[in-house]
């Protein structure tokens, strides 16, 4: 049996916030952070300072913390959907597009367009 559509459309913003986080995160904490290969700034020519591309680095993941309490929140706001049968498959899905929706925006906009 499928989750219908009216319980499924609750779950996909929270979901989406949650996996934008997500993306988010991975992309500081490993590319940033453990694997130093860029930093939010380091392609912009009048910011070479590690201090201030660090502090950028920063106010990214506070963004993303942002982003991933909002999702929180909507998710508790729409729990009743969350003892729906297929609403965890419903749930990670929307996760997952979040989380490739931030990888694209960061590919196009961060490394083709910007940089």
């Amino acid at each position: 049996m499928h989750l219908e559509p009216e319980a499924r459309v609750p779950l996909l913003l929270p979901g989406i916030l949650l996996g934008v986080a997500l993306g988010g995160f991975f992309d500081g904490i490993v590319l940033h952070q453990i694997l130093q290969w860029h930093h939010l700034l380091s392609d912009v020519d009048a910011i070479k300072d590690i201090r201030l591309q660090l502090l950028a680095d920063g106010a990214f993941h506070a963004l993303m913390y942002l982003i991933a309490v909002i999702g929180l929140v909507r998710l508790w706001k729409v729990r009743r959907f969350l003892d729906r049968e297929s609403s965890t498959a419903c749930l990670c899905g929307a996760i997952l597009i979040g989380f490739g929706t931030w990888h694209l925006l960061d590919a196009v906009l961060s490394h083709w367009l910007l940089g």
